[in-house]
């Protein structure tokens, strides 16, 4: 088939080519061209903003598309160009989206489930204001599309990702906890790592976008992806420590406790306050999913990163000082034993 990515250079929109070129697809990308991709001749390129309407216009003149699939939609109107620019063009659009979408909504408690998405959103604050955004967008692009479909029978398909792990992620999330493992200090963990994840593997995206082109009856619906395992931050770095042969202390800290000392959590970007784990019966029935288990694809993940890394520290690694250096004021610290007394009131 002839697929259009729009995206495609990074991490999950990498993984996603790769798979489509190995089933002998012919990919055609579109991107700023900021960063470089090992696709070399196997693979077409569009260079330009896709905030421009003349970018898909480009992409559009060369060849006729049968899917698009688009990683980097963002903001409504990037979806609303997209729709107008390819509507009765194509026959199946995939938008990657994101579970976030979830957390915004009032009233709702996990696993989430798709028809968890309608109704009221929580307030914004100061303080929640920049993911309360991404998310906000995100929902947007996904109603646009709803709206196609309905009025014009546009065929889209949306998947709602958690947190994706794999080789290669440019956010560098996971190496934040596996260079802090790797270099042997105590290693502390917001309120104790207790929030849980459905993580998912980035193959597995791949795989089922690969895996379901032109599937009729995924058109007008949004799926959520994730494993099947529920695992905690601290479950997770507990068998990246196992995997990487390192014991360190693990220090639990409560998260507002590090707001107030003006570290904030951004060292453990897998910290989060909800606990953000998916339904994915309707992807099991519809796509056929079936996901990597923990188990295989963590010892994946850590035999990659024994391997591949160089010793280069991660933008997230910058803090690392001043967390040692509250580890080591935490364990002066003496707190009384409690009397039998108070132990019995």
């Amino acid at each position: 088939m002839q697929v259009l990515v729009i995206g495609g250079s990074r991490f999950i929109g990498r993984s996603i080519v790769q798979r489509l070129l190995m089933d002998g697809h012919q990919v055609t990308l579109v991107n700023r061209g900021q960063t470089s991709d090992p696709f070399g001749t196997r693979v077409s390129r569009v260079i330009g903003d896709r905030s421009q309407p003349e970018t898909l216009a480009r992409a559009l003149a060369r060849r006729e598309f049968e899917v698009v699939v688009d990683v980097i939609a963002f903001r409504e109107e990037d979806t609303r160009r997209a729709v107008e620019k390819l509507s009765r063009r194509i026959g199946h659009f995939f938008h990657i989206s994101t579970a976030s979408v979830y957390l915004i909504r009032e009233g709702i408690l996990p696993p989430f489930r798709e028809e968890d998405f309608p109704g009221r959103l929580i307030p914004k604050t100061e303080a929640t204001a920049a993911s309360w955004s991404y998310a906000f967008h995100k929902r947007r692009c996904e109603e646009v599309l709803q709206q196609a479909w309905e009025t014009d029978q546009f065929p889209y398909t949306s998947l709602r990702l958690p947190m994706v792990v794999g080789p290669d992620d440019y956010t560098e999330r996971a190496q934040a906890y596996l260079e802090r493992l790797a270099d042997g200090g105590p290693l502390l963990l917001p309120d104790g790592g207790l929030n849980s994840w459905g993580f998912l593997w980035v193959h597995d995206v791949a795989e089922t976008v690969a895996s379901n082109l032109m599937n009729t009856n995924a058109f007008g619906r949004a799926y959520n992806l994730a494993q099947r395992e529920i695992v905690s931050l601290r479950q997770f770095v507990e068998r990246a420590a196992l995997g990487l042969g390192k014991r360190p202390p693990l220090v639990s800290v409560p998260a507002e406790w590090l707001s107030r000392l003006r570290l904030g959590t951004t060292f453990s970007p897998y910290t989060h306050d909800h606990d953000i784990v998916l339904d994915i019966a309707a992807a099991q029935r519809d796509l056929l999913f079936e996901p990597t288990p923990f188990a295989t694809w963590s010892e994946q993940l850590f035999a990659h990163f024994r391997t591949a890394w160089d010793g280069t520290p991660s933008k997230l690694y910058g803090t690392r000082p001043l967390e040692l250096k509250l580890v080591q004021e935490l364990g002066r610290l003496h707190i009384p034993p409690l009397k039998a007394e108070s132990l019995a009131q």
